[in-house]
C-alpha cells in the first residue's frame, strides 16, 4: 500500500554542514585598504597644524583675560590688593570657553579637510595636537604677554607701588578642555558617518566600497527607492520592490458571451442580478417594511 506522502527512492543528497561565521570577517572591509604611511603622515600633519594654531589661542586668551592688581610690600614681595580676587577665576573661565571653541573648530576643520584619511590615526593626531596646544603652548604664550614689563616693575618699583600683573592659569582643568572636546566631537562624527569605512581613498562621499547602492541613477536622489533599474533585476540592479515582484493584470474585454466588467464586479459583490443598459448598472434591492411601530425596518434573517 502506497501512502500519499511517500517519495520515490533516489540518490541521497549530501548533508550540508552548517557554516560557522568567522569573527575576523566582522573587522574586514571590502575595497582597497588605506595605506598606513599616508594615514600616519596625515595625523602628524594635523597635530603640527593644531599645535601651531595653539599660539593664536594663547594670544587671544592673553588679550581677553583680566589682569590682576598687585602691590609691592616693604620686604620686596608682591601681593594682590584684594583678599578674594576674581581675576584668577575669570582667567580660568576665559581659557575654558576659548578652549572649547578651539577644540570644536580644529576638529571639524580637520575632519572635513582630511576626509580621505579618517580613522584612528587621525583621531590620535587631532587629540594629541589639541592636548599639546592646550596644555603647554597656549598658556605659555598667553602668560608671556607683558611678563617682561612686569618683571622690570618688580625690580624698580618702590614700596606701596601698584601694578596690573598679567593673567595666569591656576588649575589644570581648563588646559585639558581642547583635547576633551576634540575626542568627543570626533567620536560623534565617526558615529554619524553614513559610510562604515569613513570614505576610503577613491570613494565618493557617502558611497565607499562597502556601499551596496550605485552612486548615481535615473531617479531623483542618490539611488532608486524601489524596484530595479532599467535593464536589470535583483539587488545588484537596484533592489527588489517593497512587496515582491510587480504583477501586471489586464482587465478582460467585454464580449458578446460575457457581461461588462462593471456588471460582473457588481454581481461578485452580492448585488441583485444586474442589467446592462448601455453600460449602466441597476441595483434592485427588495423593499423593507417597518415593524413593531418603531419605524425601523424588519431585520432579515438568513435562510
Amino acid at each position: 500500500m502506497a501512502y500519499p506522502n511517500e517519495q520515490p527512492a533516489g540518490p541521497s543528497q549530501p548533508v550540508q554542514e552548517p557554516v560557522t561565521a568567522d569573527w575576523r570577517q566582522w573587522f574586514r572591509l571590502q575595497g582597497r585598504p588605506r595605506p598606513w604611511r599616508r594615514s600616519l603622515t596625515a595625523a602628524v600633519t594635523a597635530a603640527v597644524a593644531i599645535v601651531v594654531l595653539g599660539v593664536l589661542l594663547g594670544l587671544l586668551w592673553g588679550w581677553l583675560a583680566p589682569t590682576v592688581p598687585v602691590i609691592k610690600l616693604a620686604d620686596g614681595s608682591v601681593v594682590v590688593t584684594d583678599p578674594s580676587p576674581e581675576q584668577y577665576i575669570a582667567a580660568d573661565g576665559w581659557f575654558t570657553v576659548l578652549g572649547l571653541g578651539f577644540g570644536l573648530i580644529v576638529t571639524i576643520g580637520s575632519w572635513l579637510a582630511l576626509r580621505r584619511d579618517r580613522g584612528p590615526f587621525l583621531l590620535l593626531g587631532i587629540v594629541g595636537g589639541a592636548f599639546v596646544a592646550g596644555r603647554w603652548v597656549a598658556p605659555a604664550v598667553g602668560e608671556f604677554l607683558g611678563r617682561d614689563a612686569y618683571r622690570e616693575w618688580r625690580e624698580a618699583a618702590a614700596q606701596g607701588a601698584t601694578y596690573l600683573a598679567p593673567p595666569e592659569l591656576q588649575s589644570l582643568g581648563p588646559k585639558l578642555v581642547p583635547a576633551f572636546i576634540a575626542a568627543i566631537v570626533l567620536t560623534l562624527l565617526a558615529g554619524w558617518s553614513n559610510d562604515p569605512d569613513l570614505d576610503q581613498p577613491g570613494a565618493q562621499p557617502g558611497y565607499g566600497p562597502n556601499h551596496a547602492y550605485p552612486p548615481h541613477g535615473p531617479y531623483e536622489g542618490d539611488h532608486a527607492p524601489y524596484g530595479p533599474e532599467e535593464g536589470g533585476h535583483g539587488p545588484q540592479a537596484g533592489g527588489y520592490p517593497p512587496y515582491g515582484d510587480v504583477v501586471s493584470y489586464e482587465r478582460p474585454e467585454a464580449g458578446p458571451s460575457q457581461p461588462d466588467g462593471d456588471v460582473a464586479a457588481a454581481e461578485r459583490l452580492g448585488a441583485a442580478p444586474a442589467q446592462a443598459n448601455g453600460g449602466a448598472v441597476t441595483d434592485e434591492r427588495p423593499e423593507t417594511r417597518p415593524y413593531g411601530g418603531t419605524g425601523q425596518p424588519e431585520p432579515r434573517h438568513p435562510a
